[in-house]
């Protein structure tokens, strides 16, 4: 069903005012109904920790990015530059994946939260993600965009501001471990709260809750694999040390599982990149001829067909040649029933070699394709060697796109506008 432009337009500022009300409301939220984990603190640290987390971020990215596109979509008919549209994609995603990785990693979190943070949660974490995710698989396929291309220029761009972010991260988190140490931790906890702090900054009018709270890590580092220190959380009470967290890892354990969550986000984040470029390209071949151009519902429905046609008859080829090999095998094997044992050892045996030898017969035809195919290379190569050096950028990119082409071609990608010819 097509819904009226209007109509679909309404509907999608409606869902934008929502989102935009949500946020207003996590934010009332993390300032009067926090994690319980946050409640011991002032109000001024809960906004510096909730807007610490990339999470937060991205969200709040995305929501204005939505924004943008929809209105940029209704007054210009256009909308912002895919690289914009496709990072803030992996941004969200990484949202997703890295946030509930992190959340089921620690059990102190998952048991600090209220149910109203898990609905902000899931909403943050899975219903954002999920809008944005699903607009750029729908809106995406306008534009072919080579991955080649991507990696010299809009990769490092789209990797930048994670970069940036862990940089940050870890700056602040240094700062603030030094500020907030464990040793604070213990005066200000420690004597039944006789801290001069609990009567100066850290009040109920400055929005501390529950004194009795205690902050954790998220006070010094966004997530708990960032934080490379070994600490110990303990405050003394009636003459006896209580503990609340720690990290007794060795120094270069934790330093093993910081480089291993960076490598890991890091793949995710250009694994991601190609993953969705791959999707768009994907899109625009299924709806465009070989010359960029929309093609009708028909001839889509017509291109579908006929790659399942093609695939179809690839599978029945398969199975011809698997029973023609069968068929031929039990031939042979009845024709050697009549001869005496030797002699169909000996005929068995003959046969065995004849297959292998068939097979290495193709293997070796793969072979030659194969070096016949980098011979070619090396020709080309030599040949773009030979020419003008302003050139070579011209003449390598018009051979990559003869070569997509090509690939295009042997796909069916290319239709006949006047009638449906194979």
């Amino acid at each position: 069903m097509k819904l009226n432009k209007d109509f679909e337009f309404s509907l999608k500022v409606m869902v934008l005012i929502a989102l935009v009300v949500f946020l207003a409301f996590d934010f009332v939220l993390q300032v009067y109904a926090p994690k319980k984990n946050l409640e011991g603190i002032p109000t001024i640290e809960r906004i510096n920790i909730y807007y610490a987390f990339f999470t937060t971020q991205s969200n709040y990215a995305v929501v204005l990015y939505l924004i943008v596109a929809l209105f940029m979509r209704r007054i210009y008919n256009a909308k912002p530059a895919f690289g914009i549209e496709l990072a803030m994609t992996v941004y969200i995603t990484v949202t997703m994946i890295v946030f509930w990785f992190g959340l089921l990693a620690s059990g102190d979190e998952i048991n600090a939260y209220y149910p109203s943070s898990w609905v902000s949660t899931i909403i943050l974490h899975i219903f954002i993600p999920t809008i944005m995710i699903g607009y750029f698989l729908l809106s995406c396929g306008d534009e072919y965009y080579s991955p080649r291309k991507h990696s010299k220029f809009s990769l490092p761009v789209t990797c930048a501001y994670p970069t940036g972010y862990l940089i940050f991260s870890m700056v602040r988190g240094e700062i603030r471990f030094q500020y907030y140490s464990p040793n604070f931790f213990s005066d200000i906890y420690s004597n039944d709260f006789t801290h001069p702090i609990w009567k100066t900054l850290w009040t109920a009018e400055n929005g501390v809750i529950e004194q009795t709270r205690h902050f954790s890590q998220q006070m010094w580092y966004p997530y708990w694999f960032f934080n490379i220190h070994k600490y110990e959380l303990r405050y003394e009470s009636n003459g006896q040390w209580n503990s609340i967290s720690e990290n007794f890892l060795p120094q270069w354990a934790m330093i093993i599982v910081f480089i291993f969550a960076c490598i890991s986000i890091a793949t995710l984040v250009i694994g991601l990149q190609f993953i969705y470029l791959n999707w768009n390209n994907g899109k625009f071949y299924r709806w465009h001829d070989i010359e960029g151009k929309l093609i009708t519902s028909e001839e889509h429905a017509y291109r579908k067909k006929k790659v399942k046609l093609e695939r179809s008859k690839a599978k029945n080829i398969l199975k011809l040649d698997r029973l023609h090999n069968k068929t031929k095998y039990k031939v042979f094997i009845k024709s050697i029933n009549s001869l005496e044992r030797n002699q169909r050892k000996i005929k068995k045996d003959e046969y065995i070699k004849s297959q292998i030898l068939e097979q290495k017969l193709k293997k070796a035809a793969i072979k030659k394709d194969k070096a016949v195919y980098k011979s070619t290379k090396e020709q080309v190569k030599r040949f773009i060697l030979s020419i003008n050096y302003k050139d070579r950028a011209f003449v390598k990119e018009n051979l990559r796109e003869a070569e997509r082409y090509k690939k295009l071609v042997k796909k069916g990608v290319l239709i006949f506008k006047p009638k449906y010819v194979d």
